[in-house]
């Protein structure tokens, strides 16, 4: 709660300490003013705030950089929410020196998830799994995905929807370069 004005003339400013990200501000006057009346008018100043909302215009990429140069993951969880009116491109792309990758990606407007968790130098190991997942995501709509994988085993959900698979091959973890 805010202490206000006691007029009507004069302003009260209030400056917080921690900053708010918010979509709406619901503003409640608690108490009436010796005048005899209630009332509330407000200015509300924003900050500069970076969104994780990224736009492409199907020419851009994005770049993330993990503190270590090599990363050799047995468990990892992947979320994040997408927009488009596009039926094709790539969405997150990952690799490693090994062979490895993780790929995720719109073809024909479903989702598409691949990944290699490794094929031994001859060939007789292989590791790519490819699952698709959903129709008409070109909606212009939010879509939510989640890929959780622990070792070869893997829940990808979309929009709540989750399908649980095994990755082919009998590597476990996924070797992927920082970049």
């Amino acid at each position: 709660a805010f202490s206000g004005n006691s007029n009507s003339e004069s302003a009260v400013r209030h400056e917080l300490q921690q900053g708010i990200v918010a979509r709406f501000l619901r503003l409640i006057p608690v108490a009436w003013s010796e005048e005899g009346r209630i009332g509330l008018r407000i200015e509300v100043y924003g900050c500069s705030y970076w969104a994780d909302v990224i736009n492409f215009d199907g020419q851009g990429v994005i770049s993330y950089r993990f503190k270590v140069k090599k990363m050799k993951i047995i468990k990892d969880v992947i979320a994040l929410r997408f927009k488009t009116s596009e039926s094709e491109g790539v969405i997150l792309h990952g690799e490693g020196q090994q062979g490895d990758y993780i790929t995720l990606e719109l073809r024909k407007a479903k989702l598409l998830l691949q990944i290699n968790l490794g094929s031994n130098q001859y060939g007789s190991i292989l590791g790519h799994t490819s699952v698709t997942t959903g129709s008409l995501l070109d909606d212009n709509h939010w879509h939510s995905v989640v890929i959780e994988r622990y070792r070869r085993n893997v829940n990808f959900t979309l929009d709540g929807h989750t399908q649980h698979f095994r990755t082919n091959g009998e590597f476990d973890h996924l070797d992927l370069d920082y970049e």
